[in-house]
């Protein structure tokens, strides 16, 4: 099926469009974007539909984007997105903005029990019987200009979302699910807007309880480096020096040029493009004081009775999950469970980092088993915050 679109790439055009979709209560929105080597998603399309037009409004060719900023974040207008995680990243990169407030089909399917992560097309053929075709996923939405077979998919990528979300709705709200949608972005958006300090980084890379504490140092001082110099150059960290490299230089501690390029798992490129900063890190680390040292990471799996907590924790889901006929992994998945253990057991973590509190503790999860969680926590051991 061909669907006609208006391709948008003027202020008095995008100026238009806006006023005409503010008017409605609901709009369908999809962005498409590169991101290959660079640290933030590049902008390439935003598409609507506002149950009258779709368009595909070209943000390369607007220098003001500031109509699409007021829709995106009128109170009035719910924005329906599917599977909304990189395109938020997307407009706040871009514009600055998070669309608000936010309807994310994915999650809406998930929680309508149609199945766990479902991509667009498979929810569209679920919903509506309509089978899409993908062949313009992969493509780079930067250049210029985009073919009409690339157009054609990125309008059909909004086109069908608004029966979609019309659909859940229905189904959300006779199972009186419907805020959990809702809960779920909020969560969302507060992680996305939470960006770690770059001396914290070192706490989301692995294996960080093997090493003695001036090697931690040495990673903490790497780490928070490369997060900062990825985000000042608009690189991705792996492309500056990947995770298991700085690793295996903090645990070595290299101590000049020679000891830097025979590490086997150190690529020669990493080496050469970073030498000097990578041995001053070094050399600092070897210089500072204790006092200057992070505290020990541990092992999730070594504090005691892990698995014992953990299968309260799980228990208390998944009875709480079947009794609203939620999938319990995705009530509680095992990386929810483990932020539990993380929270009670452990003095400072990732999600403390970045100023959030655990998945289970908020929203909707929160209202039906918050209490029964806290209430286990406290026979949880304290070995590792004491």
């Amino acid at each position: 099926m061909t669907q006609a679109y208006q391709y948008i790439d003027t202020y008095d055009a995008l100026r238009n469009y806006c006023q005409q979709a503010e008017q409605q209560s609901v709009i369908a929105v999809d962005t498409e974007f590169v991101r290959t080597r660079t640290f933030y998603p590049q902008i390439g399309l935003v598409q609507i539909f506002d149950g009258i037009d779709v368009v595909l409004i070209d943000p390369i060719a607007i220098d003001n984007l500031s109509p699409l900023k007021a829709l995106l974040t009128n109170p009035n207008v719910i924005k329906v997105l599917h599977a909304c995680s990189e395109d938020l990243e997307t407009f706040e990169y871009a514009m600055g903005i998070m669309p608000e407030p936010l309807f994310d089909s994915q999650v809406g399917a998930q929680l309508a029990g149609l199945g766990n992560s479902l991509g667009y097309g498979r929810l569209v053929e679920l919903l509506q019987g309509v089978v899409l075709e993908k062949g313009e996923s992969r493509t780079d939405w930067i250049s210029r200009p985009l073919s009409p077979k690339q157009l054609q998919y990125a309008a059909e990528d909004v086109i069908y979302l608004l029966p979609c979300y019309h659909k859940l709705v229905e189904l959300l709200t006779e199972n009186g699910q419907l805020q959990w949608v809702y809960d779920e972005i909020d969560q969302l958006i507060r992680r996305k807007r939470a960006n770690i300090a770059p001396e914290h980084a070192y706490l989301l890379l692995k294996n960080t309880w093997k090493l003695q504490p001036i090697n931690l140092y040495a990673l903490q001082l790497l780490a928070a480096w490369r997060l900062s110099y990825a985000r000042e150059h608009d690189i991705t960290q792996n492309f500056i020096i990947r995770e298991q490299s700085a690793f295996e230089i903090a645990y070595r501690l290299p101590g000049h040029k020679s000891a830097l390029f025979a590490l086997d798992i150190v690529t020669p490129q990493e080496a050469r493009r970073h030498c000097d900063i990578v041995l001053d890190l070094i050399r600092a680390a070897r210089s500072a004081s204790e006092t200057e040292y992070p505290a020990p990471t541990h092992r999730l799996t070594d504090v005691p009775l892990y698995k014992k907590h953990v299968a309260q924790i799980k228990e208390i889901c998944t009875t709480a999950a079947e009794a609203v006929n939620v999938d319990p992994t995705y009530f509680a998945s095992k990386r929810q469970i483990n932020q539990i253990i993380s929270w009670y057991c452990l003095a400072f973590d990732d999600t403390r980092a970045l100023g959030m509190e655990p998945d289970l503790l908020v929203g909707w999860r929160a209202e039906l088993v918050g209490a029964k969680i806290k209430a286990a926590a406290k026979n949880f051991s304290q070995k590792f915050k004491e």
